[in-house]
């Protein structure tokens, strides 16, 4: 059967297993990390399918339970869709998939967003962490944190560089062998700078992945619309995921440097609804450099899983760590900024 025909078949079996109608059209969406998606409209309405490739059914499962508690409290999240078992999964010819009502906006980039848009996004994370803290059990204050030591990740380097240099000529592995050889001469000199290993917190439920492409965006009004992708749901530090989402939201990603006016507004939105001090914002911000410069993991998907979706991250994430490194200190001052600087 040709791939056309199938991709029908297949919305045509999911449409009914869900019990959402006739399909009238179906589309892939391109955007995307690590799971399948498409835009499904069928007689009784518009819906997003996910086929999933990174989480076990089961976790996913719990974390559906999960998305109604969270929309009784005002957090904007798609409800997943049921069929006539109850089940928020389908089984398809051994792959899962699962269905929500289409959420309306758009995934924006940081430097799409005027400031006041910046803060109301922090101020958004604020009302997830308490709204989670809320519906699921009770959580550790305080996590063990053992970061990637300098040799470790020396190892971790000079594996895959000899993984590139097994195949001169192509342009990723030549494009890789030049950044692992960046970071290796980089760890030689913070060697003495890798965080302390222990507890760190304040910890709780926090979504685990706030990146543009897990947040819809009203684009008039720039107000969040939909939290997506639940996956990664899990018990970490706050301060960890602010920072994360911070770095992540307000990189240029053709420079690498952070934009600290935008930072500076996100944090004062997430204090304006939750506590959190100066010294464990630093703190989160140093481990999670540390983590760039020491961090692997796209390789490893590229080498170990033949996945090459991540492929671009190794790179932005170096240019990010490199522009991080030379202003750590404008950095520290955004995210413990009382207001705005100028």
């Amino acid at each position: 059967m040709p791939g056309d025909m199938l991709e029908v078949s297949l919305a045509a079996e999911i449409a009914a297993g869900f019990g959402l109608g006739t399909v009238l059209s179906w589309q892939r969406i391109p955007q995307g990390l690590m799971n399948a998606n498409w835009r499904m409209t069928t007689g009784t309405g518009r819906y997003a399918v996910k086929q999933l490739r990174d989480r076990p059914p089961a976790t996913v499962r719990e974390v559906h339970r999960v998305l109604p508690q969270l929309a009784m409290k005002d957090i904007p999240v798609p409800l997943p869709c049921s069929t006539e078992q109850g089940d928020t999964l389908l089984g398809i010819n051994n792959e899962w998939y699962c269905a929500s009502g289409w959420m309306p906006g758009a995934h924006l980039n940081g430097h799409d967003l005027p400031m006041d848009a910046c803060a109301e996004l922090g101020a958004v994370c604020g009302r997830l962490h308490t709204a989670l803290a809320a519906v699921l059990p009770e959580a550790p204050d305080r996590l063990p944190d053992c970061p990637t030591s300098t040799g470790e990740a020396q190892v971790r380097l000079e594996h895959y560089a000899q993984a590139a240099g097994r195949r001169a000529g192509d342009r990723f592995d030549d494009l890789a062998r030049r950044e692992i050889q960046q970071r290796q001469i980089l760890l030689n000199r913070v060697a003495d700078r890798q965080p302390s290993g222990g507890e760190v917190g304040p910890a709780g439920w926090t979504h685990g992945d706030l990146q543009p492409l897990n947040i819809l965006v009203d684009p008039s009004a720039t107000r969040v619309n939909a939290i997506l992708d639940w996956d990664r749901l899990d018990v970490r530090g706050y301060a960890a995921e602010i920072v994360r989402t911070a770095t992540i939201w307000f990189t240029d990603t053709g420079t690498g440097a952070l934009d600290l006016e935008r930072i500076a507004a996100f944090i004062r939105g997430y204090r304006a609804r939750r506590s959190i001090s100066d010294a464990q914002l630093v703190d989160a911000a140093h481990r999670r450099w540390w983590d760039l410069v020491t961090g692997t993991w796209q390789l490893h998907r590229h080498y170990e899983q033949q996945d090459r979706g991540c492929d671009y991250l190794f790179f932005s994430d170096g240019q990010l760590l490199r522009w991080w490194f030379d202003h750590s200190d404008t950095v520290n001052e955004a995210l413990t900024a009382s207001t705005l600087p100028h």
